[in-house]
Parts: structure tokens; sequence; C-alpha cells
């Protein structure tokens, strides 16, 4: 089946298979018609359904962008997802970079390419980027990941072990559930599609959903080990993309100093969403990602090699808006701890500091510099409460300003400087290291870091979340001992924020970092201390400044309004509402967002409704429950899939149903 684009000069193929192994991989196929004879190809492998949802949803711009410029545009569902023949018993194993890798290869070999092939993608689709670089395909000359983590346990859990229950657990993982049961929107005329979604759906009866496997394994167990993406292995020249609000730029700066080969990287102040749609600094990325690929796929000398290393944003007045600057830089700093996190206290802790730094101690009277701690001890015990983190949260997927981080404040220990009489700039990644004793064995900890304006409106700037067990590393877990002191490192997100005059600098410490994180269920408390010869301190990589003015300023091209950035047949919306039960001090977060299309062959629509409440006093009250409904009619008629999820620390049931015209045809719970 094909189609022409509105504007006349892409051809869209569908239904393209493409043999891998001894399965068959179905992709749709943009053709450039104003190309004189074979053309450089770009693949993207996604499990996200090529026939509706990608290519007719968010992505078709991207594509057709690339198309319009004499790109080869391939998008394919990977094996055991939509219309592609197989099953997954086990996502993120490395059979995800040897699948695309023979795609390239494959490709390389077709008449209407130049055999010259790039990869590129979002989130899953970058993590298939990287996986099939790493592979070593000879054909393929450049990829562009996009807000992608690298280690698979990151697609579960945070840097500090806990489980990601917002985006992966409640969002995510029910968009996945109700993409497994839903079938292909484009008949294949022989009719393969049918079988194939029929004994997907079957064999899915006996095969734990990804949720279940996910909760059922914590990151330091075995089912991990095979679903690391050797990055080591790469050498193909990339352009990474991470977003401060994003939650893999921290996977991100890893894989992009692992990587041996020409790369550059481009951190903005984005959610999980492409850079030319950002709400602070939106940008012509498209362009940008075309000349690179224009670089290495068609050898075009267009300097792309001559921008800064790493092209970041500096964000100003407080945070979260237009206010910022676009500057370039080499390398990125770290501040690390080179000891044991839970070695004895009565030492000093040694940092290795690779690039300028600031730091603050904490204090009985607020956040002041290590060197001016003289008297006081901080000896200040915390009662968990599970609700904080509601008002710290700025989601992706729903538009709106960052909120006041003042309602989770008060419901933490904070420590903070007075107004600032010269700007302070932090860039790069940094940490606190507390003395800590806990009631419990596996505490949560979070620390917040705040930009107080003057009117006192909080704005968070970087946060860091532990479980105690997991203060050693994840691949060391051990409990601590309740009653006695250790020294724990939290690192922050990395970040590149001025903290300008007349403001002030807020240190928030809780339990809690709700719903982003699910909290560890026992509820207790912890004492952090602090005094002069062993302060609870602050590291981050920055500077003193005298002024807000930048000698490594760059130039980043506004988008190109003449390019539309939405999809022409999509259209959706979203809300994202919070609350808090005054008796029962109950917190309650609900986000709610639908999309329809109106594709050449029918439509389909998607609605959702994720809430998830907990209360102070008790992390084991932690919850959500989500549903997703998915509708596609087509001349075989309207099939409706529900994925519904109900999870709680003692808990997790899950709920698929598929009906066809009225009548189930379908329909399995899974219980943990």
């Amino acid at each position: 089946m094909t189609s022409h684009d509105p504007l006349g000069d892409v051809r869209r193929h569908t239904a393209l298979e493409i043999p891998v192994q001894s399965e068959t991989v179905v992709a749709t196929r943009y053709e450039p018609l104003d190309s004189d004879g074979p053309s450089p190809a770009l693949l993207m492998y996604v499990p996200y359904h090529q026939d509706d949802l990608t290519t007719y949803g968010a992505y078709d711009p991207l594509c057709l962008y690339f198309a319009k410029h004499g790109y080869e545009v391939i998008v394919a569902d990977m094996l055991g997802t939509g219309s592609s023949s197989g099953f997954i018993d086990e996502p993120f194993t490395r059979r995800e970079g040897i699948e695309p890798a023979a795609i390239v290869e494959w490709l390389a070999e077709q008449p209407w390419t130049t055999g010259r092939i790039g990869l590129f993608g979002k989130s899953y689709g970058g993590i298939t980027a990287l996986d099939a670089a790493a592979q070593q395909p000879d054909a393929l000359d450049a990829i562009i990941p996009i807000h992608t983590p690298y280690q698979g346990w990151r697609n579960a859990y945070s840097y500090g072990g806990l489980f990601e229950f917002l985006t992966i657990g409640m969002d995510w993982l029910t968009l996945m559930q109700a993409l497994e049961a839903k079938p292909a929107s484009i008949r294949d005329a022989d009719g393969e599609w049918l079988p194939r979604w029929q004994n997907r759906l079957e064999r899915s009866r006996d095969q734990p959903p990804w949720l279940l496997q996910f909760i059922d394994n914590e990151p330091h167990e075995s089912y991990w080990e095979d679903k690391n993406i050797p990055v080591e292995r790469i050498e193909t020249p990339t352009l990474a993309v991470g977003g401060w609000r994003d939650p893999y730029t921290q996977d991100t700066l890893e894989y992009f100093e692992a990587i041996d080969a020409p790369k550059r990287f481009l951190l903005g102040p984005w959610r999980h969403q492409m850079p030319h749609r950002g709400r602070e600094s939106a940008i012509n990325f498209r362009r940008r990602a075309l000349e690179w690929f224009n670089h290495f796929l068609r050898d075009e000398e267009n300097g792309v090699m001559d921008e800064p290393t790493i092209s970041y944003w500096t964000e100003l007045d407080g945070g979260g808006s237009s206010a910022g600057q676009w500057r370039g830089r080499e390398t990125w700093p770290t501040v690390c701890d080179e000891d044991a996190t839970d070695r004895p206290t009565n030492g000093e802790t040694i940092y290795d500091k690779t690039d300028d730094s600031v730091s603050f101690a904490l204090t009985p009277t607020g956040l002041v510099s290590p060197s001016e701690y003289k008297s006081g001890k901080v000896d200040a015990e915390y009662r968990f409460d599970s609700t904080v983190g509601q008002s710290s949260i700025d989601p992706y997927g729903v538009s709106f300003e960052p909120p006041a981080t003042n309602d989770d404040d008060v419901r933490s220990l904070t420590f903070e400087t007075g107004p600032l009489d010269s700007p302070i700039e932090l860039t790069g990644t940094g940490n606190v290291t507390l003395r800590l004793e806990a009631s419990v064995p596996d505490p949560t900890i979070v620390v917040r870091l705040v930009d107080v304006s003057p009117d006192s409106r909080g704005t968070l700037v970087s946060h860091g979340a532990i479980r105690g067990k997991y203060r050693k590393g994840l691949d060391d877990p051990e409990e601590m001992k309740p009653g006695t002191e250790y020294n724990i490192t939290v690192p922050f997100e990395p970040k590149s924020h001025v903290f300008e005059e007349g403001h002030s600098i807020r240190v928030a410490v809780g339990s809690s970092y709700f719903p982003v994180s699910l909290p560890t269920p026992r509820q207790g408390s912890f004492i952090v201390r602090s005094a002069p010869a062993t302060p609870a301190t602050v590291w981050f990589p920055g500077r003193q400044m005298n002024d807000v003015e930048f000698d490594d300023s760059i130039q980043m091209p506004p988008p190109d309004e003449r390019v539309p950035t939405s999809a022409e047949r999509a259209n959706g919306s979203s809300s994202w509402t919070t609350s808090r039960e005054r008796v029962s001090n109950r917190v309650r977060t609900v986000k709610r967002h639908s999309l329809d299309v109106d594709l050449p062959h029918g439509r389909l629509s998607r609605e959702a409704t994720f809430e998830a409440s907990v209360t102070a006093d008790d992390p084991s009250t932690a919850t959500a429950q989500n549903e997703m409904t998915l509708r596609i009619t087509t001349d075989f008629g309207e099939f409706e899939i529900t994925a519904s999820n109900y999870i709680s620390t003692d808990l997790c049931q899950l709920e698929t149903t598929v009906g066809l015209d009225g009548d189930t045809m379908f329909e399995q719970t899974w219980c943990q």
C-alpha cells in the first residue's frame, strides 16, 4: 500500500517486510520523490506500532522532514510488537541491538539506498540505536539517540534504586500492556496480521507482563544482567540529546563519555520531548539532526564538528522559564566522592573536584560555607512524610509552569542561605553527603535543591534520591542497622542553573518524591547530624559570579516556523491535578490524556487516566490505579483494548480486555 504526502514530494509505503533471522519485521517507508537515484536511509526501530501511533502521530513530522530532505526513512515495528512477527518474553535484551543491526545491513543492500544508514529515535528508539551501534554493523554511519537510558534496570529503577512509579509503573507500562494486545490497524493482503495477533494474545496469558517482571526484580538481581548496552563498543558518530527535566540525563552523560567516536552532546531544559517542541527553549533541532546525518552519510562539510562538544542551557530567573542562555564546553564537570559512603564518620570526606566548585555545610542557622561553620550542631530528627514530592514535579506530557515547592519544603528538613549578595552558578553533577541514622533498615532519602525567589517562591533546581539499602551502590545491597550512623552520599541530577542576586539557596531533606518514586514501605524516621568537624555538606561544580554574564555563550537557531512540528492527523489533550485531603493527610495526583488520530485507513483514539495516592504517615499506603483504552476503527470493525492495573506495596493486579464490535474476545488478569 502506498500514499503520497500532502505536499507531493514523499511517498509513504506501508507494510514493507524485512526478513530478520527467521522472523519478519514490518515497517513504513517514507520515500523521497525528489531524489535522483538511491538515497541514504534512516531507521527508527520501536515497539509503538508503525501503522498508526508512530507514523501518523508525534513522529510523523520528523520523518517527513528527513524524507523531504532526500532520505529514505524506515519506521519499523520491533519483532514481537505491532505488525511484525515473533514474541518478546523480556524487554531490553541484546536481541534489541542484533535485530536493528540486521535491518541496517538489509537496507544497505536495497537498490533504493546508497548503502549508508543512520539510526535515530527517542527513548526506546534511542535504546535500539545505541544497541545496534554496539553491534558495529558495517553500514551504520551515524546515530542520534534522544532521551535514552542505556542500562536495562534504568527502565524501571532510579540510580538510587527506587522504582520509577509515575513515568514507568503507571504511564509507560500501562501503554505497553495495551499495545501488546492491540492488533495491527493495516491488514496485510495475505492476512498474516490475524494469526500473529491471536498467537501473541494467547501467549500473553502465561507470560508475566513487563510491569510484573520489573516489580519482581530489584536492580541488583540477575534479571537485569544481560540488559545493559555495551556502549563502550560504539564506534559510530553519535549526536546525543538530553534534558534537565528528563529522567535520563545522567544516563546520557555516562554513555556519551564511554563512546569513542566523533560525538556531540545537546543538553537542554527539556522534558521527555523533542528539542524542537521544548517549552523553555525550542530550537531548530531537526535542522541540526539533518546536518549531523548529512555530514556522516553524505560527506557534507557543514561545520557540525566545529560545534562545542557539549552545548547546554543555563537556567536564569529561578528556572523553568524562557530566561536562560545557551553555552558550550568540552567536558562535563562532576564532583565525586572517592570514599565508601558508609565508612566511619570521624573523618573528613575527600572529594575529587574536576572543576571549580561551591560547597555548603548544613548548620543550625542554615547553609553556610564549610569554612564558616565554627560552632553549633545539627541533630534533627525527621519523621517520614510520604506526601512530599507532588509540589516539586514538572511532568512530561503535560504543559504548565513548574509548581512552587513550598508545600513540599514545609514538610521537609530545610537548610537555607540568606538572600545572595552576588549570583552563584551551579553547572555539573553534584552531591550531598549526610551523616544519617535511621530507625528502619531501608529508608528512602530524598534531597531537593531549591531556588527561592525574593518573594519566597521555591522552584526545584535538582534533586537526588536513594534507598538506604543501596547506599554503597546497586551491585552491593546491604540494609542499614537501625540506630547506627552512616555517611550517605546522595548524587544530584545534572544541572546548569544560576541562583541570582537576591535569591536564596534551599536544601530540603525528606523521605519521599511521590509519585515520581515509590517510597520504601516502612514508616519511621531518621536523624540528620552535622558539626564543624564533620559537616553534612552539599557540593556542586560552580562558581560565584560578579554578574550574570558568560564568556562561553553560543547561538542556537530558533525553530523553523515554516515546517510544522505537530502531526497533521493527530490531536490530543492532557491534564494534571493534585490535591490533599486535610483530615487523613492523603495526597492524590491524577494525570489524564487523550489522543485522536485520523488514519487514512480508519481511526485511532486513546484515553488514559493515571491516579496515585498516599498518606503522610504510612508509605505502605502508596497506590496507583491506571487505565488506558485504545479504539481502532477500520473496515474490519471496531476494536477496543483496555489495559488497567492496580499497584500497591503488597498487591499488583493487571487486567487486559479486547473487544470487537462490542463483543469481548479476550480477557486476562495477572496478579502478584
